[in-house]
């Protein structure tokens, strides 16, 4: 995709986008205030940290689908080590490292066997729910009373509309967003998207870009999962089973194609925005559960349809036109 035509992608992304908002805030009027919108950043911060990392596995024409499991491992991991003694930045650091490593270690699997990473991660999704429930005692987890206050400091704003947990996630957008697009690792997963044997062909190496690709994933559904946690102040083993839909829905939105190789963060952030107003308007109107669940997947299927419209155009666009014989 050339570079005019990211910025088309992106524009009409952008104009759809402040649709739904403008749709939703005529009918809200939280929708007009800080706080409301400030609201609405903090509950995209979890699906954010999480769909940026699943888009990485995405441009490489990989896909995690244990994502949710894994933030709830971590999640019950980072209390225990709360409830332990340890101090809350340190516990959410090892947390969050053993989700990198975990990641880095299934994408070397996924890499040198070859096995599809969809196979594969449905696997180490029931695994790592079984896992969760093994730390947990099978039952919620949460910090001592007594320690409650210091999880007061995700409470504070900044400029009337930032959270610490926002910041994380626009500093998580910025650095994964230079990562990709500035860094010979970065490319790396493009090119392994974009074409396997191409990359392969010209001496890219496989296994480093999927280990980057999955640490990624992993570390950020990991600090997705801590940081939620330590928020409320609990965590659940069969938390997050709704995570990886969210996810998915907010990557293929944001022009994250299925075939690997295509979209950036920034549509990503776009399409979480998307997903937010949408999901947090029908939510403020009074509907049901279902009603938003069914929401989100109505979301999910236009981005399906429409990406499976634009990959079948641009394949179309691709082919050789036919040559017709020459008059004599």
């Amino acid at each position: 995709m050339s570079r005019k035509e990211t910025i088309a992608d992106l524009a009409i992304r952008t104009v759809f986008m402040a649709i739904v908002y403008l749709a939703f805030a005529t009918l809200l009027p939280s929708y007009h205030t800080m706080s409301g919108l400030a609201a609405l950043f903090d509950g995209a911060v979890l699906i954010g940290l999480v769909a940026v990392g699943l888009g990485v596995t995405m441009l490489a024409a990989e896909f995690d689908l244990s994502v949710g499991s894994l933030a709830a491992v971590i999640g019950v991991l980072a209390i225990n080590l709360i409830a332990g003694g340890m101090g809350i930045p340190l516990a959410l650091v090892i947390a969050v490292a053993a989700a990198v490593v975990y990641g880095g270690l299934q994408g070397l699997v996924i890499a040198v066997t070859g096995i599809n990473s969809l196979v594969f991660t449905i696997g180490t999704l029931i695994g790592l729910r079984g896992f969760a429930l093994i730390i947990s005692n099978e039952n919620s987890v949460t910090i001592p009373i007594p320690r409650l206050s210091e999880t007061d400091v995700f409470a504070e704003r900044f400029l009337g509309i930032l959270s610490p947990l926002s910041i994380i996630l626009i500093i998580v957008l910025v650095l994964v967003g230079l990562f990709l697009s500035y860094t010979v690792w970065g490319r790396e997963i493009y090119a392994i998207g974009g074409g396997r044997a191409e990359a392969r062909a010209a001496g890219v190496s496989i296994v480093r870009p999927m280990v980057i690709a999955f640490a990624l994933s992993g570390g950020l559904a990991g600090l997705g999962g801590a940081l939620s946690s330590v928020r409320l102040g609990s965590a659940t083993p069969l938390g997050f089973d709704t995570l990886l839909l969210s996810a998915v829905t907010a990557c293929l939105m944001g022009g994250i194609a299925l075939e690997g190789g295509r979209g950036n963060v920034l549509g990503i952030f776009i399409g979480l925005l998307t997903l937010r107003f949408l999901v947090g308007g029908v939510a403020s109107l009074g509907a049901p559960y279902w009603l938003q669940s069914l929401a989100i997947g109505a979301l999910l299927i236009l981005a399906i349809v429409v990406q499976m419209a634009i990959y079948l155009l641009r394949r179309r666009g691709a082919r050789p036109q036919s040559l017709s014989p020459q008059a004599s």
